[in-house]
């Protein structure tokens, strides 16, 4: 994610999350080495997303690179995982089809946005929300893979969120990777909705790198049959 973003992020924050987030604690969130700030965005052509990266300060784009100690290093890590910069904050979704050829000075479009805050050993997974436009596409399981791929190589054994004891959907995504509900925070939302209170543990395993690895990869081959090509931030097709 980059400041360009917020505006897009706040809007898409207020539709799936109902105002979550401020705009001041998204830039907190892009200043912290303890947070990594995910973004999908769409366009036709690289070129938009070229523009909006190099227009933005790199202080809003980098992360500390992980320790080489949790890198993982086994051969199912899929090419996705391979390719995608360990310096960037961004990923890129960028779809390209025969019939939507690039149009200069197209914007890119903001498909989702998640964020993890990395505390002593846990992953607090403080948001996840795809556009209700685009989900049912694998884009959310896409993106929380990338998510704990990040948990991962910051060497964090376990993982934390809360979600709507509602959204079916959400926790669906959630239980694919082996979360667990530890219990109910009573009316934690502003409409005076409870929260499930979800754990995941051994994030360091290898049996939990496989299962992301695993997901990862089906929801790339998934988005691929819709005409989705991923980009690193160097612009090479993964």
């Amino acid at each position: 994610m980059v400041a360009a973003d917020i505006s897009a992020v706040l809007a898409l924050d207020q539709r799936c999350l109902g105002g979550l987030w401020t705009r001041s604690g998204y830039e907190r969130e892009l200043d912290s080495e303890h947070s990594d700030l995910l973004v999908l965005v769409k366009a036709s052509s690289v070129e938009p997303i070229n523009s909006r990266l190099t227009q933005t300060s790199p202080k809003l784009v980098s992360t500390t690179e992980p320790d080489d100690a949790h890198t993982p290093q086994t051969s199912i890590q899929s090419n996705v995982d391979a390719q995608i910069s360990a310096q960037s904050n961004t990923l890129i979704n960028t779809q390209i089809t025969p019939s939507n050829p690039s149009r200069k000075g197209q914007q890119v479009e903001l498909l989702g946005v998640g964020c993890l805050w990395a505390i002593l050993e846990e992953a607090h997974i403080t948001t996840l929300a795809i556009d209700p436009k685009y989900q049912g596409q694998k884009l959310g399981l896409w993106l929380l893979a990338q998510l704990l791929q990040k948990a991962y190589k910051r060497g964090l054994t376990r993982a934390t969120l809360e979600v709507r004891a509602t959204n079916k959907r959400a926790l669906s995504l959630y239980q694919k990777f082996d979360f667990k509900e530890a219990g109910i925070r009573k009316r934690y939302y502003a409409d005076g909705e409870d929260a499930s209170i979800l754990w995941r543990t051994g994030l360091q395993t290898k049996d939990c790198l496989a299962q992301i690895n695993r997901y990862q990869m089906q929801a790339t081959a998934q988005l691929r049959k819709q005409n989705y090509r991923f980009y690193t931030e160097d612009f090479q097709l993964i």
